[in-house]
Parts: structure tokens; C-alpha cells; sequence
């Protein structure tokens, strides 16, 4: 930028990067979905996925370099907890996708590697920066943060739109908020999501309520069906019942195999599962996975771990 001052221009040289991440892989799906493997400065590494389908084109983003919360389902829990990603770290994710994919993302979603409310106010940050008309420009309401059902993050997110002042640091805009909930029990929760699931699903679904009320948007509970562990049909009564009291939408979601012991529900049994939903009032969508094939679909990402870019080719 010569139009700066050559001592401004050094100053920021020292201080800031204009490129926080780098490629180290990229791997594109038959449907045509993108992955990326994505190296920090200081060597850690992530993945970030592009999902085209139709105009919408999603970029998923992480949030951490591996998880804590240890989901069994999800080949980043099998990673463990590495550290937390910075705001621009983030942003950097969107703008190497962005580039690889050759267009630009009209939604995102915070549903990559690790939990985001555990890295909130990073996170906030990033969703300020990438909705800010000035910033990125991705709308407020395409913008989606997915968490495990992180009771405090939740609070906060609400406690930061109702006050509008700093939530710790940073100031969240109004966006999306979708919630992994995956079981109809606290029993069955805490068996399939061990740490997300010591918070009990009544105190969630509350917690969940209030963002929607103070946001002006739906809430979205995310349900991956796994065969002999959430499909009954009494799932499917108790699930209803949650999201027709609180006006939640429901995604139903493809398990996408990690190597762990679970599999994915039948076509039909997950077609009745919808069915039923549907028939009670609830709005709900029945997801397809994309991606699968370069793991690069929901539960697979897992930087250089098990089940992810080291290990696919």
C-alpha cells in the first residue's frame, strides 16, 4: 500500500500478518464440495470445508484446533484440546476458501473443529468482523454459530444482545444459533456428548428460548440420528414436543462415519423419523450429507488426527 507512510508501513509489518493461515491441502468432493487443510503461524493446523448447493455456497469454519468436549461421534474429539483459534484466524479460514473455491461464500457457519463457545470471545469477534458491512459483508442472518449445547456460551450470547455492551470482550452481532442436540434424554445425552451433556436439556432448551426472543431469530437444533441410539419413535414424540413448546426448527441430520461404534440410521427409519416431525407441526428439514467421500462432512474434520487429512490421502 504505497499511498501509506513508509513508517506506518514498517509499523504494520511488525505488528500484523495479511495472511494468518496457509494451505497445506486442498481436496474437492464429487458433489463438489471443498476441504482444506490450513496451517497456523505456529504450525497447528485445522480444516475448513466450502459447500456449494445451488446459489448458497457455506463455508463451515473452526473455531479451535482440536475439542474438548469429547462428542463420541466426532473425529475431532479424538484430537483432544490443542488450543484456540484467534478472530483472524477465523476470518483467514473464510478468505483461503474463498479463494480455493474461486467465488465467494454467501452463508457461514461456525460447525468445524472444535466448540465455539468455548472460544467466544475469538469467536465473536470474528462474527463482527465477517458481518460488519465494512468488514466481509455476510449477512447477520447468514451467519450461523453451532455449539455442543454450551449452557454458559448460550447465556452469554443472549446476555451480549440484551445489554449490547462487551460480554467479556466482545460484542456479538445478531446471528444464527444452532444446537447439537443429538438425544431426547439427559441420559442419552450424557452417554453420546459426556461434558456437553452435564447440562441438562430443559435448562438448554430455556437458555436456547431466551437467544431466540432477544435475537429475533429461530433457533435450530441440529439431531444426527444413529441407529439403536435415538430413532425410536418415542424420540421422535419427545423431540417434537421440545421444538413445538419453544418454536425450534429441526435439522435431522446423516451420521458420517469416524470409526467409532456407531452407525447411521436406515433411509426409511430416518424417513419416518422426519415423517413423524412433520405430521406433529414441527419445521423440520432432513439434511443430505456432501462431502463425506473427502471427510470433509459434519463429525469428520480432524486436521492431521485420526480420520482426517493425514490419514485420507
Amino acid at each position: 500500500m504505497t499511498d501509506l507512510p513508509a513508517s506506518l508501513r514498517m509499523t504494520l509489518d511488525e505488528m500484523a500478518v495479511a495472511d494468518p493461515v496457509q494451505v497445506v491441502r486442498r481436496k474437492e468432493s464429487f458433489d463438489g464440495t471443498v476441504k482444506l487443510l490450513l496451517e497456523m503461524g505456529d504450525g497447528q493446523r485445522v480444516e475448513a470445508v466450502m459447500i456449494p448447493e445451488g446459489e448458497r455456497i457455506t463455508a463451515c469454519l473452526s473455531s479451535q484446533v482440536g475439542c474438548a468436549v469429547g462428542c463420541g461421534f466426532c473425529a475431532t474429539a479424538r484430537l483432544g484440546f490443542k488450543r484456540n483459534l484467534s478472530a483472524g484466524e477465523i476470518v483467514g479460514q473464510l478468505s483461503a476458501l474463498e479463494r480455493a473455491f474461486g467465488r465467494r461464500a454467501t452463508n457461514v457457519v461456525m460447525m468445524g473443529m472444535g466448540e465455539p463457545l468455548l472460544n467466544r470471545n475469538q469467536v465473536f469477534k470474528a462474527a463482527g468482523l465477517i458481518t460488519d458491512p465494512e468488514g466481509v459483508g455476510i449477512s447477520r442472518g447468514r451467519f450461523t454459530i453451532s455449539t455442543a449445547g454450551w449452557l454458559p456460551g448460550i447465556r452469554a450470547m443472549t446476555s451480549s444482545l440484551v445489554s449490547r455492551s462487551r460480554t467479556d470482550e466482545c460484542v456479538l452481532p445478531r446471528v444464527n444459533l444452532a444446537i447439537s442436540l443429538n438425544a431426547t434424554t439427559d441420559d442419552a445425552r450424557v452417554r453420546l456428548m459426556p461434558l456437553a451433556g452435564r447440562y441438562p436439556l430443559k435448562e438448554i432448551a430455556s437458555a436456547a428460548a431466551d437467544y431466540g426472543r432477544a435475537s429475533g431469530t429461530q433457533v435450530a437444533f441440529s439431531y444426527l440420528l444413529l441407529a439403536g441410539e435415538n430413532e425410536s419413535d418415542d424420540d421422535a414424540g419427545r423431540l417434537a414436543a421440545l421444538a413445538k413448546h419453544h418454536g425450534f426448527k429441526i435439522n435431522l441430520m446423516d451420521y458420517n462415519s469416524v470409526g467409532e461404534g456407531f452407525s447411521r440410521t436406515t433411509a426409511s427409519r430416518a424417513e419416518d423419523f422426519f415423517v413423524q416431525l412433520k405430521r406433529n407441526g414441527v419445521d423440520v428439514t432432513l439434511r443430505t450429507s456432501r462431502g463425506a467421500d473427502i471427510a470433509a462432512a459434519c463429525g469428520q474434520l480432524a486436521g492431521e488426527g485420526p480420520g482426517g487429512s493425514s490419514s485420507d490421502g
